[in-house]
């Protein structure tokens, strides 16, 4: 382009003409011609991409159905126990079973979500530093009334309830005690995994989760309770203990881009249906300086920043894209949410993740499903910023119907030629 401006035989009109005829040219011999990496990373980036780039997010007990009874891995020893695990679980009664049955998934999480979902079409794999996977901070199991309670990673105890790990006992009893608490040592061997799978699959995009801030300290530091109570009886003490937070949050990040990490992943609710969890002004003061500096460490580690924030987001949006969030996972349509307001409201300045709508597709007819993604791709398509991703973890409870809907679109997206 620079060359042909400085020829004067071509004048301004013609350079536009030809500028179009390259751009053409480039989208035309772009296809299929991208990696996951290259396709994930210009679509946050809101660059031309050969298509839609694809995000899986899966459900452990999710991940057993679908190598049982859709899509078995080609490695032999997670499809046996895929297989094995869930055969026990529905045998043994599905979510009514024991709560050793129902924890047996979690052995597969970070598989279902790295390897697995490269091989289910995805374009990105998800994993974390060792010290917050279940396969790695689970050391034992304590078995009480029926029910399983393992030491939590930040400290305390969580509790296995339906298919999912909770806080049952918080690591401060009050927000006196934030003051003495230690954080969990984070080091380079935590990260072996994403190293293994950056050198596995050096083209795929590898987004590595850091954790938590404001969910982190609410639910697995105070407690829910302790932590609203203390917005407003000691809420510099909360300020305080944020920043200690952001600072240690920051150490990780820096850590996981070292070890080949494509995107830094915070997932962190902020809403609760229609509302935010806090006040608005609450979440300014306290969480938004944290969530700008995380997103500063990301950007100086040359990696994008992408939120996962559950709940009603458009109040936020304006100051994701202040703050320099990259990209939003989420944007529930349940909860509020309006992919075409929020692009509207964004500008073009921050890119989603979302299409596939997980809580809602538990009571959608497969063509009301299909017509869901359909019109979240359309969305995507024209506003660009956009990748065809789930709302949340996709949950072992769809029909069968639903999954062929969801990996018919994937495979259709990615030509893998793949069967639901």
């Amino acid at each position: 382009m620079l060359v042909l401006m400085c020829y004067a035989d071509y004048n301004i009109c013609d350079i536009c003409y030809i500028c179009n005829y390259c751009l053409i040219i480039q989208v035309l011999t772009m296809k299929n011609k991208m990696s996951s990496r290259e396709r994930v990373l210009a679509a946050i980036r809101g660059k031309p991409v050969d298509r839609l780039p694809v995000m899986t997010w899966l459900n452990p007990h999710t991940t057993c159905r679908l190598i049982a009874d859709f899509h078995p891995p080609a490695a032999p020893l997670p499809r046996l126990m895929g297989r094995a695990i869930w055969r026990r679980f529905i045998h043994r009664g599905g979510l009514d079973a024991g709560a050793f049955t129902r924890i047996l998934p979690m052995a597969l999480e970070e598989f279902g979500n790295s390897t697995y979902a490269i091989a289910l079409g995805s374009d990105t794999a998800i994993l974390s530093p060792d010290f917050i996977s279940p396969s790695s901070f689970i050391r034992y199991l304590r078995f009480s009334d029926g029910t399983i309670s393992v030491p939590g990673p930040f400290g305390g105890r969580m509790t296995f309830a339906g298919v999912y790990m909770h806080p049952s006992e918080p690591a401060v009893k009050d927000a006196a005690g934030l003051h003495a608490y230690q954080f969990p040592r984070v080091t380079e061997s935590h990260f072996k995994q994403v190293r293994a799978f950056r050198r596995r699959y050096p083209d795929a995009c590898l987004v590595v989760e850091i954790g938590a801030m404001q969910q982190l300290l609410c639910d697995y530091i105070l407690g829910a309770e302790s932590f609203m109570l203390a917005l407003y009886d000691c809420p510099d003490e909360i300020i305080r203990f944020m920043r200690q937070l952001c600072a240690w949050l920051e150490n990780i990040i820096s850590l996981a881009a070292g070890a080949g990490a494509d995107i830094i992943f915070l997932q962190d609710d902020y809403g609760a249906n229609h509302r935010p969890l806090i006040s608005m002004d609450m979440w300014k003061k306290i969480t938004l300086p944290c969530l700008a500096r995380l997103v500063e460490t990301a950007h100086s580690s040359g990696l994008p920043f992408m939120l996962h924030s559950c709940g009603f987001q458009m109040p936020f949006l304006k100051h994701y894209v202040d703050a320099g969030v990259d990209a939003l996972q989420s944007l529930q349509v349940g909860a509020g949410n309006d992919l075409r307001q929020a692009y509207a409201l964004t500008g073009g300045e921050l890119a989603f993740a979302t299409g596939i709508d997980v809580q809602r597709a538990e009571s959608m007819t497969p063509g009301e499903l299909e017509q869901s993604i359909t019109n979240a791709c359309i969305a995507g398509e024209k506003n660009g910023h956009f990748i065809l991703a789930m709302s949340h973890m996709l949950q072992h409870t769809l029909p069968n119907e639903s999954y062929e809907v969801i990996f018919t679109i994937i495979n259709s997206l990615v030509g893998t030629g793949k069967t639901s």
